[in-house]
């Protein structure tokens, strides 16, 4: 063996072992129940939801080099519990973040955020021009599309989780508002919800 190569396979070994730690780690982000987060009831659905609002909350869920807060994008984890025996259609669920004085944004593509800051975006016109996104551009992190809220349909006494997006800054006092959910059989809808994302659980 040529000297010094050993050292060299070990260090280019220690290397990939702690990269493949770091990529673990970052993959094995796990939701909570509604419980776990500041939630409210309303018709036998409960929904709980906290704002991943400091970069070590973001790290934990998109890894390090996302840094969504950076760049003006505040992520709101979202559970919802059917606590019914019917179920739950969210096709046409709603959900905006509420500044204490009554400033509110709607949830964001998880699409478009790779595009934050470029001229043209997917959404904002009938028949765009895709820009395509630049080498090593943190914002199209494959683990925004992944772990953003997806549901369209929840059975009877199951839970969905995921992330809505938010083009914002989050500020003491901002509240969740959610509305549209409906019951899959009459299309009824259920009562909105409406509470502070900085409530404690209890």
């Amino acid at each position: 063996m040529i000297p010094g190569t050993r050292a060299v396979i070990l260090s280019i070994t220690s290397a990939a072992l702690l990269a493949f730690a770091i990529l673990a780690s970052e993959k094995s982000f796990q939701a909570g129940r509604a419980t776990d987060y500041a939630h409210q009831v309303s018709d036998q659905v409960m929904l709980g939801a906290k704002s991943f609002d400091t970069e070590d909350l973001t790290a934990q869920a998109f890894g390090k080099k996302a840094d969504l807060l950076k760049h003006g994008v505040v992520p709101v984890l979202v559970v919802v519990e059917n606590q019914r025996d019917k179920s739950i259609n969210l096709e046409d669920m709603k959900v905006s973040l509420v500044a204490a004085d009554g400033r509110h944004v709607d949830a964001m593509n998880p699409d478009d955020i790779q595009f934050l800051g470029k001229k043209h975006r997917p959404s904002a016109t009938p028949y765009p021009r895709l820009p395509i996104p630049r080498k090593g551009n943190a914002l199209a992190s494959p683990e925004l599309a992944d772990r953003a809220f997806s549901a369209k349909m929840l059975p009877p006494k199951d839970s969905a989780n995921g992330f809505f997006f938010f083009e914002a800054r989050p500020e003491p006092g901002d509240k969740l508002y959610v509305s549209g959910m409906k019951d899959a059989r009459s299309g009824e809808e259920i009562m909105y919800f409406e509470f502070a994302l900085d409530n404690p659980p209890q």
